[in-house]
């Protein structure tokens, strides 16, 4: 998926690359499903945890540098981390004793999440990014300190 077509696309080269970056780790957890690689697989879903909360922090730092009120956003991700959780769960249950197409509904079930977060969830946000350039870029020092608070407060911890 290409999270910088115009349909995916939320208007911002930063959330967008953020974007197709989880794409990607969700397209590397469905390759090694096909191969059985546990060890890597316990990896890539640790990595696709990491990356969402970084994502999270990234995107609320450009929301703030453009005075949108991220709120609502913010129970957004909340609901996409929560969905990830409860599908990673389930896909690790015995994952090796499914069948392909079972293995690949999971993978399908995260894309789908992820592209209902772009597609609706950030409908109100790609509004507000649309009077922006596209290679608009915040403070990211900033965007880093918060994201190392939250780390230490466990906010986006696996339950």
């Amino acid at each position: 998926m290409q999270f910088s077509n115009k349909s995916l696309s939320v208007g911002n080269r930063i959330i967008d690359s953020e974007h197709q970056k989880l794409g990607d780790i969700i397209n590397d957890i469905g390759q090694l499903m096909l191969v059985n690689h546990d060890v890597a697989l316990s990896v890539a879903i640790k990595t696709l945890t990491d990356a969402l909360s970084h994502y999270f922090v990234v995107e609320e730092n450009v929301a703030k540098a453009v005075n949108f009120d991220f709120t609502k956003h913010s129970l957004a991700h909340q609901k996409i981390f929560d969905e990830f959780q409860v599908i990673t769960h389930k896909l690790m249950e015995q994952y090796r004793k499914r069948s392909r197409i079972e293995r690949k509904y999971f993978i399908d079930a995260m894309n789908s999440c992820l592209i209902r977060h772009v597609q609706e969830d950030s409908k109100p946000f790609t509004v507000v990014m649309g009077k922006y350039l596209y290679n608009f870029t915040p403070n990211m020092e900033a965007s880093e300190r918060t994201r190392q608070e939250k780390a230490e407060m466990n906010i986006f911890k696996s339950r």
